[in-house]
């Protein structure tokens, strides 16, 4: 197992160190001696280094002519570098690399003194921090990608409730997809069975990725609240308790204040009454869709109010309003993120688009939900192509039936 190396004492070489009495002539003799030596430290008399002496630099002044018979005698800080880089041994490898960068070419030639309180411990060469610092580099991204991988699975057991509840409600009436577009997302779903029919919500949160998984936390504490403050009757009312639990947890209810995030969710909350024969609904910038799969009627878009939730901008007050849906006869509906329709994709590399995602679901209405599902991810899959996700996807269809 190889050692890990977290500071600048972890990269000691032991190297000879002389002091300013040396000659010349006797670093010249070292260095004939020892022809692994490449660099000498020049010490005071109380261990502090005064200097580097490099071998290369060392040899091509006492090359030149007449220089041996000036300065053989002399003493060795003649050619040293008085101004080598010095750092303590506790210096993390990550300053040390900034460090070593500041300071330029010559450390990558002559490498560094390190020391213990000020006093002489040994030498560090940047090919050996190179090493390090790769190796760092390499342990904090599996770290990260390993803390990230966990978050995921924190998040789908989240939400593991809603897809049960959707198994044991409309077990072959509904399908689900749910794709972050990395380990973790920004979108959220809820689906629970309720007295004569059920409750189901789809949010678009702020972001993707981690950013917009912390988002999906806080938005299902806000729903969890609103549902024990108001119950499941109201969804415009619920969209409204939502905006305050999230504008009061990100403290962005105070007007003015600009150094606060500006973050918030799009979406739907639809309550389906059976007895009723009718879907309530409230919508904070999304699309309900809605599809009677017994005629040729054309597929109805409903939206929801222009307003998104938790915003800087969306007042604390803010009333959103409830829509209905008769359902007379048995239809289906679709509750989606906007990931579906911005994809890029297609010859064209264009969005995939509300006029593509109607078409297919009217020519595929009346195709068994299992089928509907795969059709979808074939046709989605083919025409992103080679082009990357943008955002995350969800997708959650409901067939509903009159009682």
């Amino acid at each position: 197992m190889l050692r890990e190396i977290r500071c600048a004492g972890d990269l000691v070489i032991e190297a000879r160190a002389i002091t300013p009495d040396f000659r010349n002539e006797e670093v010249l003799a070292l260095f004939g001696q020892q022809s692994s030596l490449t660099h000498l430290p020049v010490l005071m008399t109380d261990g502090r280094p005064l200097g580097l002496i490099n071998r290369n630099i060392f040899h091509s002044m006492m090359t030149k002519p007449y220089y041996p018979e000036l300065y053989s005698q002399k003493s060795c800080i003649t050619f040293m570098d008085k101004e080598p880089l010095i750092v303590e041994a506790n210096l993390r490898i990550e300053q040390l690399t900034a460090l070593a960068v500041e300071a330029g070419n010559k450390v990558f030639a002559d490498g560094f003194i390190i020391v213990q309180d000020g006093k002489y411990l040994g030498i560090g060469q940047v090919l050996d921090l190179m090493h390090a610092m790769t190796e760092l580099q390499a342990r904090q991204h599996r770290q990260l990608v390993e803390s990230i991988e966990y978050a995921s699975v924190i998040q789908q057991s989240l939400l593991k409730p809603s897809e049960i509840a959707l198994e044991q409600t409309l077990p072959d009436n509904h399908w689900l997809i749910w794709q972050p577009r990395d380990v973790v997302g920004g979108d959220i779903f809820h689906f629970s069975q309720r007295e004569d029919g059920f409750l189901a919500i789809l949010f678009d949160c702020t972001g993707h990725g981690v950013p917009g998984a912390f988002m999906t936390l806080i938005a299902e504490s806000a729903l969890e609240q609103a549902l024990n403050q108001l119950g499941d009757r109201n969804p415009a009312a619920l969209m409204a308790t939502i905006n305050q639990h999230i504008k009061h947890a990100l403290n962005q209810h105070q007007d003015g204040n600009r150094e606060n995030s500006d973050d918030g969710l799009d979406g739907l909350i639809l309550r389906y009454e059976r007895s009723k024969r009718q879907i309530t609904y409230a919508g904070a910038h999304s699309v309900l869709y809605s599809l009677n799969i017994e005629n040729d009627a054309p597929i109805t878009l409903h939206t929801g109010d222009r307003k998104g939730v938790g915003y800087a901008s969306t007042p604390l007050d803010f009333k959103w309003h409830n829509h209905t849906i008769a359902i007379d006869e048995p239809s289906r509906v679709f509750m989606l993120t906007d990931g579906v329709i911005d994809q890029i994709g297609g010859p064209r590399k264009i969005a995939f688009g509300k006029k593509r995602l109607t078409q297919f679901l009217t020519e595929q209405r009346q195709i068994e939900m299992p089928q509907q599902k795969q059709r979808f991810i074939e046709t989605f899959s083919h025409y992103q192509g080679t082009q990357t996700r943008r955002d995350d996807v969800t997708l959650l269809a409901l067939s509903v039936t009159p009682a």
